[in-house]
């Protein structure tokens, strides 16, 4: 049903894209002539340097990238159409500062200053993704996104709980999803269309997206969906074809949004916004060679929420209001199977629901005529929390409930906080010189509720903690950005570490009713110049982390063992550091050319008292890009660019005990690699865009750390999109 629905909604957006073509009204050579001019003169006016580009999530706050204090990576609009990715994770590749992990060929977990998971906080549009049962360690949820569905991605690398609260401890991955055009511009009623259609080779995939938009007079309105068919990926040299990593996936997006244009409201905007994903069948693989178990999963995803922006000019204040509702819903089936790897044999199922509700008001103030701004707020998430556990001692026999579930139903969890920050500019001279001081606090809780279980007592705890924040900066017109900060993360334990009960695959967990909020102090240096054509961002950073959560062995009325699983709890035992570097370089060589590239270099480990430390698990090894690229923009007609890019990643020898034992990782550590790629792309009279890319032209065969899935050999994409 769903697979029709969305079939639908497809056929119907692209015949509107043709009949807006078809319908497009005929007009002279003087109207023609006179649009043309127009637009070079607005061109001219907008021009806008990569110096100038504005960023959002590094302080919640418009600012211009080369002004921000923090380590931002952006991918705008026109990167990800060029590069046209497969998945939200996909596109980080192209990220500075960001590795991307994949379990299966259906996720993809970004790992930021050494942290993965549930320690990354995912937002779309200021509204939080991550919810009370994202599992510890690397995970897909960022997936459920579609890469059709957002217009611009931002990666701030470094702690950001002061302004995001829980979970943005090694960084914030912000979402930003597509919006309708602004029909204030034209009187009258306006549309507009958009058919894509993206083909792959190493997978013999097929992805087809279309949307369109309509509105008049302020109000505008978008809606459009995806489709994805992925089959079994090939990897490069002689590896050939991956087991069970194709998988489908439909999704469909919403926008409304009314601009108020008019008396006190001018500059008000109301927006909803909806967000749906399916995907049914999405394989993991990493223990069926050695363990023969077969998992597979469903998600489904559903994001409404509706923002009210607001702005009082007599009291220089702005702010937004905004109220959210996800539905998450996750059944994992873990099977196992006969030794020709096809059979099944038998086979257990969890399934877990979850609704979140949220809220969140953030405000900013200006004074001192706009050298001291306030940047406050307060959020509130609660989620209800429900689940169901079957098993199947032979495969054909019918599913049997379990007494038991991974949390109990009727599980609530709860995450708060408010925050405030003020930055004043105690320097500013008309010479260009800028010296910016910023300080912050927040205090933030969390409480837990899951009813009992059997012989287990319920899981009920509530706490509070503070965050703080500083940052001292010194700017010298567009020439040279010096910043230091400090800043603190922390992730409150969720529910998958403090009240999960009973198998969980590899060991037999019990709850925890002590736990504190894992805690992470940063201290970065942050330095942008840029001198004649050259562009460098550099950061260095040291962070310490205490109170991490890890499995310590216990026992359940004396019983060590459950079913030849250890029996463990989650505790907060562990602390460690991680420090590293982090270098972007940009170097425009004039006539269309450009040379550019990043690397980053990650060290983690774990202090352990009375013995040497030890390497902290899933740290990336040396990794980054360089990328020589021609842009022509001079034809009338026509513009395009073409580039040659290298990717690579050192060999990870340093691996933790943890990692030893993961079969996603080979035994030593995961070896080097360096692909080779090309890509390019076509734009023709401003509607139709062609993009073709061959990846790994040499065929070699690689993964990303942690990762249980190699990376496609050679593999051919072929993307056009149809604009009007």
């Amino acid at each position: 049903m769903l697979r029709k629905v969305f079939s639908l909604l497809l056929v119907v957006s692209v015949c509107f894209v043709g009949v807006a073509f078809a319908d497009e009204p005929e007009t002279t050579e003087a109207e023609n002539q006179a649009e043309e001019n127009s637009q070079i003169v607005d061109e001219e006016d907008n021009q806008e340097t990569s110096l100038d580009e504005t960023v959002v999530t590094g302080n919640r706050v418009d600012e211009k990238y080369f002004e921000s204090n923090r380590s931002i990576s952006i991918l705008d609009e026109k990167a990800l159409k060029e590069t046209s990715p497969r998945t939200v994770p996909e596109a980080l590749y192209e990220a500075p500062g960001v590795f991307i992990q994949e379990t299966n060929y259906g996720g993809g977990s970004p790992i930021m200053r050494g942290l993965v998971g549930p320690q990354v906080l995912i937002l779309v549009d200021d509204v939080r993704l991550n919810n009370s049962v994202y599992r510890t360690g690397p995970l897909q949820y960022l997936n459920m996104v579609d890469q059709f569905s957002i217009e611009r991605i931002e990666a701030m690398r470094g702690a950001g709980s002061l302004l995001y609260g829980s979970d943005a401890m090694g960084g914030v991955i912000q979402l930003f999803p597509v919006s309708p055009t602004d029909y204030r511009v034209k009187d009258g009623f306006g549309a507009h269309g958009q058919a894509n259609a993206r083909w792959t080779t190493a997978d013999q995939g097929q992805v087809y997206h279309a949307h369109i938009d309509m509105g008049i007079d302020g109000f505008s309105i978008l809606a459009g969906g995806t489709l994805k068919y992925l089959n079994n990926l090939d990897g490069g040299g002689s590896l050939g074809q991956q087991l069970y990593t194709g998988y489908d996936q439909y999704s469909a997006m919403g926008k409304t949004v009314y601009r108020f244009t008019d008396g006190y409201f001018s500059g008000w905007k109301a927006t909803v916004g909806y967000l749906v994903s399916v995907m049914d069948n999405v394989g993991r693989t990493d223990k069926l060679y050695d363990k023969k178990n077969l998992s597979m999963y469903d998600n489904h995803s559903h994001l409404v929420y509706g923002k009210m922006h607001m702005v009082f000019r007599p009291i220089s204040t702005k702010a937004d209001v905004t109220l959210s509702y996800q539905h998450f819903y996750e059944m994992k089936d873990s099977i196992d199977l006969a030794d020709d790897l096809s059979s099944r044999l038998s086979a257990k199922r969890d399934e877990t629901w979850v609704d979140s509700l949220g809220v969140d008001l953030h405000m900013t103030t200006a004074l001192l005529e706009n050298r001291l701004n306030l940047n406050y707020g307060a959020t509130w998430y609660h989620d209800w929390v429900d689940a169901n556990r079957m098993k199947k001692n032979i495969y054909s026999d019918p599913w049997i409930k379990q007494d038991y579930q991974n949390y109990p139903d009727g599980s609530t969890y709860d995450t708060y906080g408010g925050f405030l920050m003020i930055s004043g500019d105690p320097l500013k001279t008309e010479s260009g010189h800028l010296v910016r001081l910023s300080a912050g606090y927040r205090l933030h809780g969390f409480t837990a509720k899951a009813p009992a279980q059997g012989k287990m007592l319920e899981a009920d705890f509530s706490k509070l903690g503070h965050t703080f924040y500083g940052s001292a900066q010194y700017i010298y017109k567009n020439i040279v950005n010096i910043a230091t900060t400090f800043s603190q993360g922390f992730r409150a334990p969720n529910l998958q570490e403090s009240a999960m009960f009973g198998d969980t695959g590899e060991w037999y967990s019990l709850p925890n009713n002590d736990l504190e909020a894992e805690k992470a102090n940063t201290i970065e240096l942050v330095a942008k110049v840029n001198l004649w054509r050259v562009q460098l961002d550099y950061t260095a950073y040291v962070t310490l982390l205490t109170d991490l959560l890890t499995r310590v062995d216990t026992d359940l009325d004396g019983v060590t063992e459950i079913d030849g699983k250890a029996v463990v709890m989650n505790d907060n035992v562990k602390k460690g550091k991680i420090w590293g570097t982090e270098a972007r370089l940009a170097f425009d060589i004039g006539y269309g050319l450009s040379l550019a590239g990043h690397l980053t270099y990650t060290w983690g480990e774990e202090e352990v008292d009375g013995a040497d430390n030890q390497p902290l698990s899933r740290i990336p090894p040396l990794f980054g890009q360089a990328t020589l690229r021609y842009e022509n923009d001079s034809k009338k007609n026509w513009k395009g660019f073409v580039e040659t890019y290298v990717r690579g990643a050192t060999k990870q020898t340093r691996i933790s005990s943890l990692d030893e034992s993961d079969t996603r990782i080979p035994d030593g550590g995961t070896p080097g690699w360096v692909t080779w790629n090309i890509r390019g792309g076509v734009n023709a009279y401003d509607w139709v865009k062609f993009t073709l890319a061959v990846e790994n032209l040499l065929d070699k065969e690689y993964k990303y750390h942690g990762s249980g899935i190699y990376s496609p050999g050679v593999n051919a994409i072929f993307s056009v999109e149809v604009a009007h």
